[in-house]
């Protein structure tokens, strides 16, 4: 007997260029029932011309009472030309941190996220860059792109997901 494994793959966000900051409110996909998610943020160009241009994508989560907190917060762009960055997340794993460093350092969270306010505790915009946060995440995902410096064209990416 074959076991099929349960699957979504999703678009978060088609093939887009901005120059400004950008908010998607989580939509549902019924994440919730599933255990894994990979999502991946293409970069097609990003505007460097001043010098002074980053970009910060934030990969953010909604649960069915209305919270929301971050789950991803890519490694800032900084450089001109295409890059793929891609996260794999875990919700059955103890509630962590886990940086880019090689191996990736984990570092233990408190049992209960306080999301009340974004931009601190554990609301929205608050993972340093390169960050992953494993533990629960709600039904809805969204994200928040944050740009920064003298911006003309901006970013040209895509950010799709895969729920396990």
């Amino acid at each position: 007997m074959q076991e099929t494994k349960q699957r979504s793959r999703f678009v978060l966000e088609p093939a887009v260029t901005r120059k400004a900051n950008y908010s998607l409110a989580p939509v549902n996909q019924g994440l919730s029932r599933f255990t894994e998610l990979t999502l991946t943020l293409k970069v097609t160009a990003a505007e460097r011309d001043s010098g002074n241009e980053t970009y910060d994508v934030y990969i953010t989560t909604e649960n069915r009472a209305g919270e929301t907190w971050d789950l991803v917060h890519f490694p800032q762009v900084a450089a001109t030309g295409a890059k793929t960055f891609v996260a794999r997340l875990r919700s059955d794993l103890l509630a962590q941190q886990v940086t880019t460093a090689v191996p990736g350092v984990a570092s233990n969270e408190s049992a209960t996220l306080r999301t009340e306010t974004g931009g601190a505790n554990q609301g929205t915009k608050t993972l340093g860059a390169g960050v992953v946060r494993h533990g629960p995440w709600g039904d809805k995902i969204g994200y928040e792109l944050v740009v920064a410096g003298t911006l003309a064209t901006g970013i040209g990416y895509s950010i799709h997901g895969e729920a396990r």
